[in-house]
């Protein structure tokens, strides 16, 4: 009995453990946003250092960009249409995240090329879901809050005019919380808490044709397999299990955890001196998600299936500077996850997705710009197919807030 309540002790949290498309965050600096990320062949400050490191050649002296946002995802969760769940349905509370995005940059000549260094943060990827803790799903999940932070350290040479490279390091760290009901106990319930980093590496490209106004870029960062360990947490009150029962207990829990590779290609079009057009396609190797494997110090060890395929993502956007303080700028784009519908779950808000942003930069002097922008996603209705995870249909639709500042010593001298 105490081996199979083991086993139990860790099951109960496993639903929780992918992390896919559901939980990447787009890059929130405001700029970047309200191109809905499209802007890969077209970055002009410190935010190349995570968008693209090649681009960071073009800039002059010291610039910063530092940016805050308000995230907030809802999904609402429907019952099968029979069945003992027919009829019932709840969703997530407002429980908004904060992801920032927060980048330094220098650029100088080197031997007569062009070239610039960067540094800085983000979070690429995390979120929140809080069901209620009596929803008819807490045997699955009631909180995953959940978020990986990217460090980024790079830069980027002009090789020849127009053509310029660059990359380098980084490092994701991820911490995690989870709790989930212990089902048919309405009093009792587990907990996981854990954390872990690992490094990763950058590598990027542009080059811009001459003398079509046309640039094109691509970025690609590696994966990231970060080896979490903390510990399983579970509250039973006395006399609540059967006599015979043991109770689960408190035990160290290990699993990896794999942010997947990315690359990112864009293109970025000057139609007139006062706009541009971008455009961009992601592809993401979520296919890493096959399974996740938790093991407990207890000599217990679990394998959930996952199943992901890979993703892509198709983005637009254009900018127009209305005026010679005032920049608009306007994003959509179409995302195709690698969900399996057989073992989607209710801890992975996600589907395929429509998304739509807009936003303005407005410059406050010469070197102080203000930059906004705002986001919202639909994702598509996902109905469970098999019968590993919680039966119904979700609706998820996610929406970010973001303000930022950007600061240049050189407003020209960027190449």
């Amino acid at each position: 009995m105490r081996t199979a309540t083991q086993a139990l002790a860790l099951s109960l949290l496993l639903p929780a453990a992918a992390l896919a498309n559901g939980y990447d965050v787009p890059n929130v600096n405001p700029r970047d946003l309200a191109l809905a990320a499209s802007a890969t062949a077209a970055q002009v400050d410190a935010e190349s250092a995570y968008a693209n490191p090649a681009a960071l050649s073009k800039l002059s002296g010291l610039h910063l960009s530092l940016a805050a946002s308000l995230l907030d995802n809802r999904t609402e969760w429907n019952g099968p249409s029979s069945g003992d769940l027919a009829g019932k349905s709840s969703h997530t509370q407002f429980k908004p995240a904060y992801p920032v995005s927060l980048f330094a940059a220098y650029g100088f000549p080197v031997g007569g090329h062009a070239a610039g260094v960067g540094l800085g943060m983000n979070v690429p990827a995390g979120g929140n879901v809080y069901y209620p803790d009596d929803w008819a799903g807490r045997g699955r999940i009631i909180t995953v809050d959940r978020k990986i932070y990217g460090f980024y350290l790079t830069g980027g040479l002009e090789l020849l005019e127009g053509l310029r490279i660059g990359g380098g390091a980084v490092y994701y760290y991820g911490t995690e919380y989870l709790k989930q009901g212990i089902q048919p106990f309405p009093d009792a319930y587990g907990e996981l808490s854990t954390k872990g980093g690992a490094f990763s590496y950058d590598l990027a490209a542009e080059y811009k044709l001459a003398p079509i106004p046309l640039t094109l870029a691509a970025d690609y960062k590696y994966k990231g397999t970060m080896k979490l360990s903390g510990n399983g947490h579970f509250v039973v009150p006395e006399g609540l299990l059967p006599g015979s029962a043991t109770p689960p207990v408190d035990q160290g829990v290990k699993h990896d955890l794999t942010y997947p590779a990315v690359l990112n290609v864009g293109a970025a079009y000057r139609v007139t001196p006062p706009v541009l057009i971008t455009a961009g396609f992601t592809y993401n190797w979520y296919s890493v998600y096959k399974s996740d494997v938790f093991q407990g110090d207890k000599g217990t060890s679990i394998t959930v299936q996952r199943n992901y395929k890979n993703g892509r993502t198709f983005r637009l956007g254009g900018e127009w500077d209305a005026a010679r303080a005032l920049q608009l700028r306007a994003g959509v784009l179409r995302d195709l996850s690698g969900l399996d519908t057989d073992t989607y779950s209710a801890t992975l808000p996600d589907g395929n997705a429509w998304a739509a942003a807009l936003g303005l930069g407005y410059s406050l002097q010469r070197d102080l710009a203000i930059q906004a922008a705002f986001f919202y996603a639909w994702l598509d209705k996902v109905t469970v197919t098999g019968d590993q995870e919680l039966p119904g249909s979700y609706r998820t639709n996610v929406w970010i807030a973001s303000l930022g500042l950007t600061w240049r010593t050189d407003l020209g001298g960027g190449r």
